[in-house]
């Protein structure tokens, strides 16, 4: 009786220390994928060790609602679409991303990461509420352990600040990726 007391009262303490732990890493104490829903500007960019110019940059977004992650240019064109699944125990969280093709729907039965589909592995981090950065390899390649994209690497970063805006556009941006 003594030895299962002491037991369960190890996994407890052990279990409110990680809570605690959690807490500290999470000020919000939200969880990361209600943290990530919304629309997000992209506003620093560095594709394979070359940085994004403003041109470049300039209207871009992404948004992300439920596992879905969707970049826009600033003409509203879809330019990529992902589901995607998040690894909060890792330090830093881990983030696998498998591409959507523009012309398919993402329903509901579909809200799961294919395993059988090549995955873009990644990175990232949060700075405050209203900022986080995301650093991923090119599917294919190893996930990048650090936040850079060197030259010659197949690594992409992006800083990204919350925006107003619905997650979900209207429908104009499909209408015009054609």
């Amino acid at each position: 009786m003594f030895k299962k007391m002491t037991v369960h009262l190890t996994t407890v303490s052990l279990l409110l220390g990680l809570a605690c732990v959690a807490v500290a890493d999470n000020p919000t104490n939200e969880p990361v994928m209600q943290r990530l829903q919304g629309r997000w500007e992209v506003v620093a960019g560095v594709n394979q060790g070359r940085e994004l110019s403003e041109v470049e940059l300039k209207g871009t977004y992404n948004t992300v609602a439920t596992n879905t992650i969707t970049t826009y240019d600033r003409n509203e064109h879809q330019r990529f679409r992902a589901v995607f699944s998040i690894d909060s125990a890792e330090d830093p969280i881990q983030i696998n991303m498998t591409s959507v093709p523009q012309k398919s729907t993402v329903a509901k039965r579909d809200l799961k990461v294919p395993t059988e589909d090549i995955v873009a592995a990644g990175i990232l981090k949060f700075e405050g509420d209203d900022k986080w950065s995301l650093c991923y390899a090119l599917p294919g390649n190893d996930r990048p352990t650090k936040f850079e994209s060197p030259e010659g690497s197949k690594v992409m970063l992006f800083h990204l600040v919350r925006r107003q805006g619905d997650p979900v556009p209207d429908g104009r941006s499909a209408s015009k990726a054609k």
